[in-house]
């Protein structure tokens, strides 16, 4: 990205963002510019433009940045809302996450990131059971990609940063995740309940 289209983005002069390029990169930037950029980043990585690898996300998920505890609405698209609704209507927050999970980019993040979302297994029963569910979805050989783009799209938001709840904050960091990961094993059940055969 030419500083020009960086400027663009952050509503500032492309002169401003060159005088970023040659200061101390020790120096702290502004609080205003701080947030601004840390828009930017999430926008960049909604778009699959940034990997979740990157040094720029590492950088703002650090644990003390200023990002905003909850968001009513964030970049990848899934609300407080749409969560509170999914009990009864599911349908917003499944077609949110197709359309996450559509996007090639994110896939090959999920793909690459796999033994990073195992890892979240060891949170308890519920959570294994969840993230199981739904790797044995990306895994099946009888479901054809675009039956698996809700997987993907849960399993993206579960290790993307800049979800509802930051991910980074205390107890509730992932709380927003555990649901969204609960309603897409849920509907994989309902639609392919012979994937998960009930034990006797």
């Amino acid at each position: 990205m030419s500083p020009e289209q960086l400027a663009k983005r952050l509503g500032i002069s492309g002169m401003t963002v060159r005088r970023w390029g040659e200061k101390n990169p020790q120096e702290e930037l502004p609080l205003l510019y701080q947030k601004a950029l840390q828009d930017v980043v999430r926008q960049l990585v909604a778009e699959s433009r940034l990997s979740l690898d990157s040094s720029a996300v590492k950088a703002i998920t650090i644990e003390g940045t200023s990002l905003p505890m909850v968001s009513a609405d964030n970049s990848l698209g899934v609300t407080q809302n749409m969560l509170k609704l999914a009990e009864r209507n599911p349908k917003a927050l499944m077609e949110t996450l197709s359309v996450l999970g559509a996007n090639d980019a994110k896939q090959a993040e999920v793909d690459h990131h796999k033994k990073k979302i195992l890892s979240f297994k060891k949170m308890g029963q519920e959570w294994s059971t969840r993230i199981s569910s739904l790797m044995k979805v990306l895994e099946s050989k009888e479901l054809h990609t675009f039956d698996k783009l809700v997987a993907y799209g849960a399993l993206f938001y579960l290790i993307c940063p800049f979800d509802l709840i930051p991910d980074w904050i205390p107890v509730f960091g992932y709380m927003d995740d555990f649901v969204v990961l609960g309603f897409a094993a849920a509907y994989y059940v309902k639609r392919f309940p012979y994937l998960f055969p009930k034990k006797t």
